[in-house]
């Protein structure tokens, strides 16, 4: 199932880690030496946030035990490390494939987010590019296929109803990265079937594990979800519900202007 860890690092990292510092430290910790080091797509993620170490790893029989694997010291480049774990959460595919239909996400992109597009980088909150990388990589660890049909109506309606996002650079040399950090709020077009809002209500719960865009192993793309979705037997929308990242809910009068925040 996805699980996360964050630890603590003593002592606190003075300066910005470097991304492929951060990848090296999670091969450590995650890879084995039956793992292709050179694949494309991997099992799991790793950022700093708020000088906080956030481990991810996303496929469901080899989830490791990462307190163990990080006990003592470790090193980020040339600079040593205590880890000590201070929250571990978890959600099984079954779980987020159950989350009840959204129609609008707010996230928030604590680290540095780009994706790929024709080779390019595109340092935007570009709705489809996004969401299709979720799809495939839930199509990559997750033993529970989503509906093709719900994928597809899904990624032809989400769309970026508004966003407060600032560019930032990350990495050196050819290394180097130009990413976007901020908040965004996605919403569904038209008038999506419930499939297509449960998948979309899905994937961005996942996101919260797996990452957003590339370089989710070098810290990059590491984000905070909150779900928002309209309730109400007879049509009204009398209620509105948000949920976290987490699977918190809570319930408020539709009245109250809703703006993602918890």
């Amino acid at each position: 199932m996805p699980t996360q860890w964050t630890l603590t690092l003593t002592p606190p990292p003075s300066e910005p880690v470097s991304p492929r510092h951060l990848h090296a430290l999670a091969c450590r910790l995650f890879e084995t030496p039956a793992d292709d080091h050179t694949a494309q797509a991997k099992p799991f993620t790793a950022a700093l946030v708020d000088r906080r170490l956030v481990l991810s790893h996303l496929d469901d029989p080899a989830a490791p035990d990462v307190p163990g694997e990080a006990d003592g010291t470790v090193r980020l480049g040339t600079d040593a490390f205590r880890l000590d774990p201070i929250d571990r959460r978890a959600e099984p595919y079954e779980r987020l494939t159950a989350v009840a239909p959204a129609v609008k996400a707010r996230v928030g992109f604590a680290t540095p987010t780009y994706v790929n597009r024709s080779g390019r980088q595109l340092p935007l909150p570009d709705p489809e590019l996004l969401m299709g990388g979720l799809a495939r990589r839930w199509a990559a660890f997750s033993p529970l296929p989503l509906p093709p049909e719900s994928v597809a109506e899904a990624l032809e309606s989400v769309h970026l109803a508004r966003h407060d996002i600032r560019t930032r650079v990350v990495g050196e040399g050819s290394a180097q990265r130009v990413g976007f950090v901020g908040d965004a709020v996605f919403g569904m077009a038209g008038h999506p079937s419930p499939g297509a809002r449960r998948v979309f209500a899905t994937l961005w719960s996942f996101a919260a594990f797996a990452g957003i865009g590339a370089q989710t192993t070098h810290g990059l793309g590491h984000v905070r979800v909150h779900l928002h979705r309209r309730t109400g037997t007879d049509g009204s929308g009398a209620t509105a519900e948000n949920t976290d990242h987490s699977g918190t809910t809570r319930t408020t009068d539709r009245s109250r202007t809703w703006n993602g925040a918890r």
